[in-house]
């Protein structure tokens, strides 16, 4: 689902730089909501959400081909993930032309975990991004 104000100011006032990413519903409706978020003058804009019964790679496809119907150069869209497979599994299918970029909150997160002692290697990330 995508509010037409959001979509016509995407497609004449922001850059083509999307970020998508998931959070379980944890409330009476379980399930899964898919986001795509961009950012305008005052920093975020939601483009499109939807609702999906599980974080899979269907899911991902068909939300990514909602939105692809509403973007006018898909070539040109960079796309911000936290590298889920299920994610990449659909920009392939539906965007296989845009760029697939890296969130840092998540690799930080994943540095983190996987250099626990090391916490000049941490220090060196947020240098280096």
């Amino acid at each position: 689902m995508a509010r037409g104000v959001c979509i016509e100011g995407f497609k004449t006032v922001i850059r083509l730089f999307i970020v998508v990413d998931a959070t379980h519903l944890k409330s009476k409706t379980r399930g899964v909501l898919l986001v795509a978020m961009c950012k305008d003058g005052n920093e975020m804009i939601y483009l499109a959400f939807g609702f999906a019964n599980f974080k899979c790679s269907k899911s991902w496809t068909w939300f990514l081909m909602q939105l692809c119907e509403v973007i006018l150069y898909p070539e040109l869209l960079v796309i911000v993930s936290d590298r889920h497979i299920c994610i990449s599994n659909g920009m392939k299918a539906i965007f296989p032309d845009a760029a697939h970029g890296v969130c840092e909150y998540h690799s930080a997160k994943n540095l983190k975990q996987h250099c626990r002692k090391q916490g000049d290697v941490i220090n060196l990330y947020y240098l280096a991004t």
